[in-house]
């Protein structure tokens, strides 16, 4: 829905990434370069198996992270339509003992496990294979003996032989009977059946999905059943440091009647994303889950804890929210301020843009605040379409000497969104002319060159 009358659009959440202190020089390309970048996704859990537990680990990869093949008319395994193949192979390698980085670090430990996932992934467009929003996803799963591994995934692209590795990374196995610091896992649904439960993991490695609800899942030490346990979400306010004073967003109880016992959890991959499946009629591992209401949180830095009945800390867990399709101007403080030139006067611009790093997003906040359509939310639409907007005009209206923004036609779309016609005339011996029809104006513009570039001559 697009709530715009004359001008703009977004939402009222800025990064605190957006707001590191940042040079002035930071233009929107480098940011668009940045933000280009695929993403991959690692992260693993400890589930019960039998006596002990299975460690599965999970790995998400961004389509344009993928290399894709031309389908051949001789692939009888394509589904129809499919342009574009990916094979894809990941194997994971378990080690014994911890891994220690550095230079004189020793990378001989022994191998534990090994194993592999193998999948093709087919897509219908040219467009798919460079998509951030799509992703390959899975899990390869181990039981392990209490104690001290690490592991690290390894990625064959396309027909290549050679693998490409993770960095190593830890992880101990306790003993689920003396159990004293809880784990937690961020999971996107749960359902709890008669005897078993089920959910799908979040699989974004340690972030959470800005504007979207999720579940903690937390394995819980080995004490009485009618324990109970307060969960504290904290907004970090600064770099991850013990000296900055953490912001309480949220606070939760976990009820003996929000926990279970578990066993005999089973990994699933299927079109719902990497989950799981576990008994609950048997076993002596105990888990809670509560729902975490991140929608109503900025985009910001989370520290969750776990407090046991004396208030000590008994667990955390460090996350990051994630806005998966943030316009790029919200990457900077300054670039966002800057292309509001459109819509603010001058003397405005210079106001917002004078000031420390914080004072400039306060104001920046302050302006979006008193235009949210939904002040009850934490979502500015107002201001999400009109960075949108940015974004299209960049990608759809630029030439070799004008950035998009800057053209007449991108002022024109930054403005007043997408016209309702758009007309393109081909006058003989004369430059091209495209019109732009709106509710209540038509814009006229004319090409000034042969590589893209139309100026504004006529609005009616």
């Amino acid at each position: 829905m697009k709530y715009f009358t004359t001008l703009l659009l977004s939402i009222f959440l800025l990064i605190p990434v957006i707001l590191e202190a940042q040079r002035s020089s930071t233009s929107y390309e480098s940011l668009l370069q940045r933000s280009d970048q695929p993403n991959s996704y690692i992260s693993d859990v400890l589930m019960p198996a039998g006596d002990g537990l299975t460690i599965g680990v999970m790995f998400r990869l961004d389509y344009d992270l993928v290399p894709f093949l031309r389908v051949q008319s001789s692939m009888n395994e394509a589904p129809e339509g499919a342009e574009y193949f990916a094979p894809v192979r990941i194997g994971l390698e378990v080690f014994e003992g911890r891994h220690r980085s550095g230079r004189r670090a020793s990378n001989d430990a022994r191998s534990l496990f090994r194993d592999s996932y193998s999948d093709s992934v087919y897509v219908n467009s040219f467009q798919e294979t460079r998509s951030r929003l799509q992703h390959v996803q899975g899990v390869i799963s181990t039981p392990l003996d209490p104690g001290s591994y690490n592991y690290e995934l390894q990625l064959t692209r396309a027909q290549s032989t050679q693998e490409q590795s993770s960095t190593r990374r830890n992880i101990q196995v306790p003993e689920l009977d003396t159990l004293s610091t809880a784990g937690m896992m961020l999971l996107s649904n749960f359902n709890r059946e008669d005897a078993h439960v089920n959910g799908t993991f979040l699989n974004y490695g340690e972030n959470v999905l800005y504007g979207s609800d999720y579940n903690l899942l937390v394995l819980l030490p080995a004490t009485s059943e009618n324990e109970t346990y307060t969960v504290e979400v904290h907004r970090m306010t600064g770099a991850e440091s013990d000296r900055v004073e953490p912001n309480t967003v949220y606070e939760a109880t976990i009820n003996p009647e929000d926990q279970f016992t578990g066993s005999n959890a089973i990994f699933t991959n299927n079109d719902s994303g990497v989950g799981f499946r576990m008994e609950t009629a048997s076993g002596n591992t105990r888990f809670g889950v509560i729902t975490v209401p991140n929608s109503e949180f900025e985009n910001a830095r989370f520290r969750i804890r776990l407090l046991g009945s004396s208030n000590e800390t008994i667990g955390e867990k460090i996350v990051n929210s994630r806005w998966l399709d943030m316009p790029v101007s919200l990457l900077n403080i300054d670039v966002a301020i800057d292309m509001m030139k459109y819509i603010v006067s001058e003397d405005e611009l210079n106001r917002l843009k004078r000031g420390s790093a914080e004072e400039k997003e306060q104001k920046f906040r302050e302006f979006w605040e008193e235009r949210d359509p939904t002040p009850d939310t934490e979502f500015n639409e107002l201001m999400t379409e009109y960075y949108e907007r940015v974004d299209y005009s960049f990608r759809n209206f630029s030439s070799l000497q004008t950035p998009g923004y800057n053209s007449d036609m991108g002022k024109a779309y930054i403005l007043y969104g997408e016209p309702d016609d758009v007309e393109r005339r081909l006058p003989t011996d004369q430059p091209t002319r495209e019109i732009w029809e709106y509710p209540n104006r038509t814009l006229v513009f004319e090409a000034t060159s042969g590589f893209g570039d139309f100026r504004l001559i006529a609005e009616q």
